[in-house]
């Protein structure tokens, strides 16, 4: 087996095996071939933008720390989007749940192609991004479970 360094952007996704430190897996899958197979670890991403949303002004952290758990959002922030654009497929064009998807992406695209800072903002601002996606993610789960049947 050969190595493989670790992902510029972690990823937590399905239950997978688990790291005795923090009990969820960082996934090495830069071609993204996992990314519709196994399902979002989704309690995490919400426990983590609780916390770093809730923090002051200065949570006492240093830089590095930041900067990695800035990245951490940033892969959620991914794998969300990633999420959104598939759910958002489903919908026929014209739909609005499908036209204000395409501006969150749109939005989403614009804000993590920026370098991930070792900053409060920066963190705060990316856990925000994720908190919108999984809204938006919600909100097109239940367009499309009200879209009407096919006959055929």
């Amino acid at each position: 087996m050969t190595y493989r360094p670790p992902p510029r952007h972690p990823v937590t996704r399905g239950d997978g095996r688990t790291t005795p430190e923090s009990g969820h897996v960082a996934l090495y899958d830069p071609e993204g071939h996992l990314n519709g197979e196994l399902p979002l670890d989704r309690a995490f991403h919400e426990r983590v933008v609780k916390a770093v949303l809730g923090w002051p002004a200065d949570p006492g952290l240093c830089p590095a720390d930041l900067e990695q758990i800035t990245l951490q959002l940033t892969g959620a922030a991914h794998v969300v989007a990633d999420d959104v654009r598939h759910a958002a497929g489903q919908l026929t064009g014209g739909h609005t749940a499908r036209i204000l998807a395409a501006a969150v992406l749109a939005e989403a695209q614009h804000r993590l192609a920026a370098d991930p800072q070792g900053t409060v903002r920066c963190a705060q601002g990316h856990a925000r991004l994720v908190r919108t996606l999984y809204e938006h993610l919600d909100h097109l789960t239940e367009a499309a479970r009200r879209r009407p049947v096919k006959a055929l």
